[in-house]
Order: C-alpha cells, then sequence, then structure tokens
C-alpha cells in the first residue's frame, strides 16, 4: 500500500514523529508497504521545507516560515492535498488537534480516502487543554478536534488502555479502536556494546564520576512532575550527599523547574545539562545507575505511554516510575523496575535510595527490563496490529 503518515508538528525535540510515527513507518516498510511521513515543523522552523529519505521511509516537511493564525490554516490544507498527490491508498493521522488534526478533518470533509487517527495523549477538556496557557479558543477547538476527528476517523489507533476506553467514551465502536503502545527504536537492539564504551565520556562531561546518578531525559512540558523528583532528591541528599540527579531537556516547564531547585536548596546536585541530541540520547542513559519519571495520578498521566521509559528498558536500565497507567503493562515491580505510589515524594525517595545503594540490584532490574521490553513490546512483533487497523478502515470506507 501507499500510506501517508501525518505528523503534528517537527521530528524534533518532541517525540510522537521521531519516536512514534518513524518507528511505526519503519516496520512497515520493511513489510513492503511505501511510506511518507508529512510533517509541520513550527516547532523546528530550520526545517522548514526539508525532505529526506531515512530507513526506506521518505520525510517531507511543509514550507512554514511562522507559526501564526495563517500558517496554522493554511498549512494542515496543504498536508492534506499532499497526501492526494501522493496518492495515498490509506492516511494515518498522529494527534487529533492542532495542524495534523485539521488535516485530518480536510481530508474527511473532501477525500474518500480510508483515514486513521492515531492518539497518544488525551488533548482535550480533561486533559492538556487544561494544563497548556491555550487561549480559551484554542482549548475549545482542540476539544471539539479531538472528538470530532475520533468519531469520524475509520479506525483510531491509541497508546495506552485509558486512551482506549476514552476512545469507546466517545462513542466509537470498539472494534475499531486498536491498542498499540509504544515499542522501542530498532536500532537499540545492536548499539548496547558500543554506548556503553562511551558513558564514561559523558559521566565526565557531566562532572560527577563514579557517583551515583539517576536520570530524567525527555521534554520538560507545562504541567510536569519533576517538583516529585526534586523533592524526593533533597530527602536522597541526607543520606547519599554524593548523589547527583540529571534532568536533561527542555521545554515550558523548564525555567520554573530550576527555579524550585534553588528554592529546595539542591541545586548543587541537580544538574540541568539542556537538551540531548538524539543520537546522544542513549550514551546519556547508559551513564546513568537508573531512570526515573516520577508522576501524579491525572488522565493525563494514565493516558499516556511514556517513550522515555520505553527507552531506558530497551538499554537495560532500572526504571522508577508511578505505579498507575501504561507503567503497569512494561514494569513487574521488583522483576522489571521498580513503581511508586502515584504523587508520594517520600515514596520515591526510598526507592531512590533503595536502588542507588544497591547498584547490582538495579542493574538486574535493567536486565530484565531489557529482556521483556524486547520480547513484548518490539515495533516488528507489533506491526500485524498495524495493518489490522488499516484493513478495518478499508473495509468501512469501501461500504
Amino acid at each position: 500500500m501507499r500510506i501517508v503518515l501525518i505528523g503534528p508538528f517537527a521530528f524534533q525535540p518532541k517525540g510522537t514523529v521521531s519516536a512514534r510515527a518513524f518507528f511505526i513507518a519503519r516496520a512497515l516498510v520493511k513489510r513492503g508497504h511505501r511510506v511518507t511521513i508529512l510533517m509541520p515543523p513550527y516547532d523546528h522552523l530550520a526545517d522548514s521545507g526539508r525532505i529526506w529519505e531515512q530507513d526506506g521511509v521518505r520525510l517531507e516537511n511543509m514550507v512554514l516560515r511562522r507559526n501564526d493564525g495563517w500558517h496554522q490554516l493554511i498549512v494542515p490544507l496543504r498536508m492534506a492535498r499532499r497526501a492526494v498527490q501522493l496518492d495515498a491508498d490509506l492516511v494515518h493521522v498522529f494527534k487529533p488537534i492542532g495542524y495534523s488534526g485539521l488535516a485530518g478533518m480536510w481530508l474527511r470533509r473532501f477525500s474518500r480516502r480510508p483515514l486513521v487517527l492515531d492518539s497518544d495523549d488525551w488533548e482535550g477538556r480533561g486533559g492538556w487543554a487544561d494544563v497548556n496557557p491555550y487561549p480559551a479558543l484554542w482549548r475549545w477547538l482542540f476539544d471539539r478536534q479531538e472528538r470530532w476527528l475520533a468519531r469520524h476517523a475509520d479506525a483510531v489507533t491509541v497508546v495506552s488502555r485509558t486512551l482506549q476506553t476514552q476512545m469507546w467514551g466517545l462513542g466509537v465502536d470498539p472494534a475499531r479502536v486498536i491498542y498499540l503502545p509504544n515499542g522501542p527504536d530498532p536500532r537499540l537492539r545492536d548499539r548496547l556494546e558500543g554506548i556503553e564504551a562511551q558513558k564514561a565520556g559523558v559521566r565526565a562531561q557531566l562532572g560527577v564520576g563514579d557517583a551515583p546518578l539517576a536520570l530524567y531525559l525527555g521534554h520538560i512540558p507545562h504541567g510536569n512532575d519533576l517538583d516529585l523528583a526534586l523533592q524526593a532528591w533533597s530527602r536522597v541528599g541526607e543520606r547519599l550527599p554524593q548523589a547527583r540527579l540529571v534532568i536533561a531537556g527542555t521545554g515550558e516547564g523548564l525555567p520554573a523547574l530550576q527555579s524550585y531547585a534553588q528554592a529546595l536548596g539542591v541545586e548543587d546536585r541537580v544538574l540541568f545539562p539542556g537538551w540531548i541530541e538524539r543520537e546522544l540520547a542513549p550514551v546519556y542513559v547508559a551513564a546513568a545507575d537508573l531512570i526515573v519519571n516520577p508522576l501524579r495520578d491525572t488522565l493525563i498521566n494514565r493516558s499516556k505511554c511514556a517513550a522515555k521509559v520505553v527507552s531506558a528498558m530497551a538499554l537495560g536500565k532500572a526504571v522508577i516510575t508511578s505505579r498507575l497507567g501504561e507503567n503497569l503493562e512494561y514494569i513487574e515491580h521488583g522483576r522489571s523496575g521498580w513503581l511508586t505510589e502515584p504523587g508520594d515524594a517520600d515514596d520515591l525517595a526510598q526507592a531512590l535510595l533503595t536502588l542507588l545503594s544497591n547498584q547490582a540490584l538495579a542493574a538486574e532490574l535493567g536486565r530484565a527490563a531489557r529482556q521483556r521490553l524486547w520480547e513484548r513490546f518490539d515495533w516488528q512483533a507489533r506491526i500485524t496490529e498495524v495493518e489490522r487497523a488499516y484493513q478495518i478502515a478499508l473495509a468501512r470506507r469501501s461500504r
């Protein structure tokens, strides 16, 4: 089949395209399909108009000079028209809001091509629309987009069990909702040995030497829960003053987080190295003793499937995260990771002390995590579920 995937933003710095859509596209190419990904690079304008091929997947950035009202209307139309021009047998839209959501709505209104929606977050009312500082009109629009497109798509792929039930609640036929959790970057399977050889250099660059090291690596949005990690770290310092926490990434929530670290008096034991390039990210993960990803019990957190957790497990790292949502699908507490009570900084601090003080245990959890992830969540093994969603969409559109 000729398949077009429509992304919600650029290939980087956010992860929906690079850590989900691209891996799906790559696996589809291996199954013999021709795949193009269209992207509106409003969050990385340097990629405007850039076109390249990677692992058999064609990636096209739309020409986009500014993220203003005009481009927000016209670029989705251009993406829809480009999908038609490519004579796609099927279009898979990633995220129901913003640029990609509008492109999907254009296609649904003016094209008979089968349309599949992918949902990897709860975006509307009760989700990110209530957290991000959007204008009131945008909040209303995103909520309407999410509901309308879910109901009018021929099939829906979802990243979590929570999103699966959310779609059912919107009235989408359960037979058209396909559970499709995130899988690891296929390149990580064979890179472990080379990555391990580079981790000493990362530790030297960070200036941490052989100190116990916990890492968060990823986007830092508004409404992040990393304040829990800082609170826990203030307790860890009383027992392990030599330990270091690295929070690597950028985002709207970073300045407030840095200020909070100063207010807690932990700024000398918490490092903020900024954005880590995609190719270097696995080396930073390898350099850490464990990965930390604390969460509160919210609809947003129950809905997501953190790619950062998946990548860490793929690289054989112990992950400390919260006992909710998709974490329960990936991690068996005490066997392939460590689960703490959502929103509980004291429980998180105890988990950090337990694993940072017992590196043999952390290493054993990491080995089990790696084995579990590649056996159960490898994209190549799950691509048949994507094709099943496509067959459902094709059959529905033919009727």
